[in-house]
């Protein structure tokens, strides 16, 4: 009674303990403060058309250009995507390494031009997931979280179980806990 669950449940269950955990001190300083205070609402940028939460199968790309990555590619069922300020993103930044490696972790901003979000209408008539389309959106060197080419070998809590924790909120019912094919 008269407790309520936080509104930035990505934040805070996810993207929070990544930074808190590989974040630079920089990024720390940045990002948790506001993540904490709920005034930075934050997305998961994970699953894909074709893909769904098999990670090692990601399509979307971040290609290295000088001191900023360009990411192409579609993420799908993003909770909170149409209100957030920053979203977590899985990338492919080497496609020549095994589909379980190769994948990079980064802080999105998601006002970033490129970025395209539409909601997906659930049968009740809310919209609590989107789709998210970026074309060549520009995200600053900055904002890789943890070493390149190894977003997917984070620690238990923060990347392998968000699905599942989500579910048991019962903001993503359906999912499963994502895979990273050889992991």
């Amino acid at each position: 009674p008269g407790v309520n669950r936080p509104m930035n449940p990505i934040g805070i269950g996810w993207a929070g303990p990544t930074i808190a955990y590989a974040g630079t001190d920089e990024q720390k300083t940045k990002y948790l403060p506001r993540l904490l205070s709920g005034e930075d609402i934050w997305c998961q940028l994970f699953s894909e058309p074709g893909a769904g939460s098999d990670l090692a199968a990601l399509s979307t790309r971040a290609v290295e250009d000088g001191d900023e990555w360009i990411v192409n590619g579609q993420k799908i069922w993003t909770s909170l995507g149409h209100v957030a300020k920053y979203g977590i993103l899985i990338a492919r930044t080497d496609p020549d390494l095994p589909k379980h490696k190769g994948i990079s972790y980064f802080v999105c901003p998601m006002a970033l031009s490129g970025i395209e979000i539409r909601t997906i209408t659930a049968l009740t008539g809310g919209h609590p997931f989107n789709e998210v389309f970026f074309t060549d959106v520009r995200l600053p060197a900055a904002t890789l979280m943890c070493a390149l080419h190894d977003g997917g070998r984070l620690p238990p809590g923060t990347l392998a179980t968000q699905r599942g924790s989500l579910s048991r909120r019962g903001a993503c019912v359906g999912h499963g806990p994502p895979r990273l094919g050889g992991l």
